[in-house]
């Protein structure tokens, strides 16, 4: 007890020490509250402090990419001859009009190389016919080069085809405006003819199919979010059957009106004691009875009403999802809306009537009317061929007519024909007659007007070839008409002009960006600087000029100085509030020390533990010495063989001790005398008996030698069988050590590479360990450490337990015919990932044999759909 009382004094006075010390701690630290109060603001100024430095370090070379792209512009201006240019945006040529230029162009080598080939073999002509007329020798009536001339015109009507080219052409040409008015009536009600067709603006193909690429994104999300609001709300439906179910199996109060019940409890005591009557001591009387039923009915049921809570936490966490989910559903109709709104705007010409609002039907219907359209300027184009070939045709009627009514003239014949083909009748006739005149100069003039022929079809080409040429150069003023370059260029500068026009378009964008971005990399800097000034304002930290970094540090630093000066403070008063409980137990406990010690102290009488202690030992002392005198006298009257003490000392006290000293000491060595002859002679009558027993006067001895030798023989017969059995032993457990070494590697691996893949390698493998009278299944760590089976964690060992089972079902399935594999729960313990693991090891397992897996948790079925796309899910009812 004395050393209890020390020991309770010194704890209590170490304990008000370290309350003392632990305070002055606390006083001694400071809580910068003001950077407290802006922390999450000080937090924000991470990322925009690395933008500001990332722009900082950016601006310079940006800033140097602008001047370089604009002296790309100025270059580009330079050489289009616009260098006084104010807005370089406007010389850029519409999209169409460079396509059509580029396909322009690269006719162009065709026409010319055309044009100049058709000029040089006219050249030749010529050359070859003067050569044939100087091979002609007299003149006649009729001169040889107009009789030539008049059969080359007959000979060129006659293969001319025009006739032919003008019906088919009308024909296509009817045709095809059939075609472009079926295609106008499908525009309708848009009304206009093809020249404004063509100058329509339209979507572009890569529109039209980001449009379509959102409209079924919109559909897919749709479908998605369709189909999980389905699901909640039948889980909502689900949920409210079991809250009733559960409402319906145990007449409990739920948590609201337990809450209030004890409220009006408190409220009823409150107004009693206010008022201390008969009247408020029933009411809290009749409050507390149904507040005491409520709590005891709630413990009775307290797996109900833990379900109870389960479920309603289910129901709001559903509700929440149902709310998200229409949600997005509503983000996803606005989307479609904005992309409907879209598509009317940039095709609004098209759309004048249209009031359709779905998304799929407002693209099909714009593919419609662009469809409709593209036929529309086909056909126009078609229409416009046809018409310049039956130009081009009839040109050819005139020119075949006037070059016959010219032979005719120049060989004195005045016609007066409407049409080439009078014209070739009547100078056939003409030819027929001089031919049988000039039947000796046939064989020359044929020659000449062989020449005469060639050059004329030589000179035919020159002319379409020119035409062709001509034709080009107009089609390019048309395209160029209403741009910058309208007044005319050459043809063979137009694509250079293009290429730095394609130049200058892609500097010009190039520049806009880059200058968005100056813009927004100087906003940045801008507004993070702003931001430091205000938060160091706040805090008194005064932002040096050009140094917002170094403000943003220090408020980083005094934002960690006081987290953990506030953390350091709270640690510390939970210390003192421990130490006060310690306090509070320890002063319990001196107090029933004390009670007990003034107990012990008024028993014995004294004032302090030490004299307690010294009385002690004075009193077991005392009894000590009462003991030993008790058992002397008791000795002492026993060995004497008197009644009682009394007259043992009055005997002892007559005896001469002297002499009774000599008298022991010669019966203890008398004693000791005899004891040493009784010793010898017990030896000698042991020998003796030992013989007298060897020397037998009947059958025992052979009695004996037979059972000696019975016993050896059974003895030897015993051994023999125990050598056999244990060679059985030894036998059968070395074939069960063989097959299980066989048959356990392949198990071993497959289990060994289940189990870390369940735990996601924090185990990497299994392995076994001999002990005495088998072996103990032994988990390797990843940092090498081992732990046997016992030693695991609850969801460590079920999953070594389902890892042992997936490798005996695949040792199984080798050997015979695989059977159901049916697990119950058995992942209510795994997490997210490591449940993720095992449905992929069931997968595969579903190669070998059926695996049926049972549960009633949703975010397993949930799991085991993402990972097997495949999965079969039952709901049992």
């Amino acid at each position: 007890m004395i050393d209890q009382d020390a020991r309770l004094r010194t704890r209590i006075q170490a304990n008000a020490d370290e309350v003392d010390r632990t305070k002055v701690k606390i006083e001694a630290i400071a809580v910068d509250e003001a950077v407290l109060a802006i922390s999450e603001q000080v937090r924000g100024l991470a990322d925009r402090k690395a933008r500001y430095l990332s722009a900082g370090m950016d601006l310079p070379t940006r800033k140097m990419e602008v001047q370089l792209l604009d002296q790309t512009v100025a270059n580009c201006l330079a050489a289009l001859g616009r260098s006084a240019e104010q807005d370089p945006s406007r010389l850029i040529l519409p999209a169409v009009v460079v396509g059509t230029l580029r396909t322009m162009i690269e006719q162009r080598s065709g026409i010319t190389t055309s044009l100049q080939i058709a000029r040089d073999e006219a050249a030749s002509a010529l050359d070859q016919l003067n050569a044939a007329r100087g091979r002609v020798g007299g003149e006649r009536a009729v001169p040889e080069p107009a009789r030539a001339r008049l059969m080359a015109a007959v000979s060129e009507a006659k293969a001319s085809g025009h006739k032919r080219e003008i019906a088919e052409a009308r024909a296509l040409g009817d045709e095809r405006q059939t075609r472009l008015a079926d295609a106008m009536r499908r525009l309708r009600p848009w009304s206009g003819d093809a020249e404004a067709l063509s100058q329509m603006t339209v979507p572009t193909p890569t529109q039209m199919a980001a449009w379509k690429k959102l409209a079924a994104d919109l559909q897919r999300d749709r479908a998605v979010f369709s189909e999980r609001l389905a699901e909640h709300e039948q889980s909502r439906s689900s949920t409210s059957a079991r809250l009733a179910a559960v409402r319906a199996s145990a007449d409990i109060a739920d948590d609201e009106t337990a809450a209030a019940i004890r409220r009006e409890r408190d409220e009823a005591w409150r107004n009693h004691r206010a008022d201390l009557r008969a009247e408020t001591a029933d009411a809290f009387a009749a409050a507390l009875t149904r507040d005491d039923h409520v709590g005891q009915a709630r413990l009775a049921h307290a797996g109900e009403l833990a379900d109870m809570r389960a479920v309603k936490h289910k129901a709001a966490e559903t509700e929440v999802a149902i709310e998200r989910i229409r949600a997005q559903l509503t983000d996803v109709e606005k989307r479609a809306e904005t992309a409907s709104a879209e598509i009317k705007r940039m095709a609004s010409t098209l759309f004048e009537d249209c009031q359709t609002q779905s998304l799929d039907l407002l693209i099909g219907h714009l593919e419609e009317r662009l469809s409709a359209r593209s036929e529309a300027l086909g056909a126009w184009d078609d229409i416009l061929l046809a018409r310049a070939r039956i130009e081009r045709a009839t040109a050819e009627g005139e020119r075949l007519h006037l070059g016959l009514t010219s032979a005719l003239r120049s060989v004195g014949i005045q016609s007066e024909a409407d049409e080439a083909l009078e014209a070739m009748v009547v100078a056939d006739r003409f030819l027929d007659r001089q031919a049988k005149v000039d039947a000796e100069r046939a064989e020359a003039l044929r020659s000449v007007a062989a020449k005469e022929e060639e050059l004329a079809t030589r000179r035919l080409t020159v002319e379409i070839a020119e035409r062709r040429d001509a034709a080009w150069q107009a089609d390019v003023n048309k395209t160029l008409k209403g741009t910058w370059l309208e007044d005319g260029i050459a043809g063979t500068g137009l694509g250079s002009v293009l290429d730095r026009l394609s130049e200058l378009s892609k500097a010009l964008q190039d520049r806009e960006a880059m200058r968005m971005r100056i813009g927004k990399m100087e906003a940045d800097r801008t507004g993070f600087a702003e931001e430091v000034v205000r938060l160091g304002a706040q805090v008194g930290e005064r932002a040096m000029d050009g140094a917002p970094e170094q403000v943003s540090l220090r408020l980083t630093e005094r934002l960690e100085q006081a987290e953990r000066a506030r953390e350091a403070r709270a640690n510390l008063l939970l210390d003192v509030q421990k130490l006060q409980d310690v306090q509070k137990a320890l002063n319990a406990e001196i107090a029933a020390h004390e009670r007990t010690k003034q107990q012990v102290l008024g028993a014995f009488g004294v004032k302090t533990l030490p004299e307690v202690a010294e009385r002690d030992d004075q009193l077991r002392e005392r009894d000590s010495l009462h003991s030993a005198v008790a058992e002397l006298e008791e000795k002492l009257t026993k060995e004497l063989a008197l009644d009682d003490f009394a007259q043992a000392r009055s005997l002892l006290e007559g005896l001469d001790l002297d002499g009774l000293a000599i008298e022991k000491a010669e019966v203890e060595r008398r004693l000791t005398d005899v004891d040493e002859s009784l010793q010898q002679q017990l030896v000698r009558r042991t020998r003796a008996a030992d013989k007298l027993d060897a020397i037998g006067g009947d059958s025992q001895v052979a009695r004996i030698d037979a059972d000696r030798r019975t016993v050896l023989l059974e003895i030897e017969e015993k051994a023999a069988r125990y050598i056999e059995l244990k060679l059985g032993v030894m036998s059968a457990s070395s074939a069960l050590r063989v097959y299980r070494e066989r048959h356990r590697s392949g198990m071993m691996s497959e289990a060994s590479d289940a189990f870390a893949l369940m735990t996601r390698g924090q185990y990497t493998g299994l392995t076994t360990q001999p002990v005495k009278g088998g072996e103990v299944l032994i988990a390797t760590q990843r940092d090498g450490q081992s732990k046997v089976a016992d030693a695991l964690s609850k969801g460590a060992r079920f999953q070594l337990y389902l890892a042992l089972r997936l490798a005996g079902y695949y040792e199984f399935a080798k050997l015979r015919p695989s059977v159901p594999f049916i697990a119950d729960d058995i992942m209510e313990t795994f997490d997210h990932l490591r449940s993720e693991e095992v449905f992929r090891l069931f997968g595969e397992m579903a190669c070998v044999g059926q695996v049926i897996y049972l549960t009633h948790h949703q975010h397993l079925c949930d799991i085991a759909k993402a990972v097997i796309p495949k999965v079969a899910i039952h709901e049992l009812g």
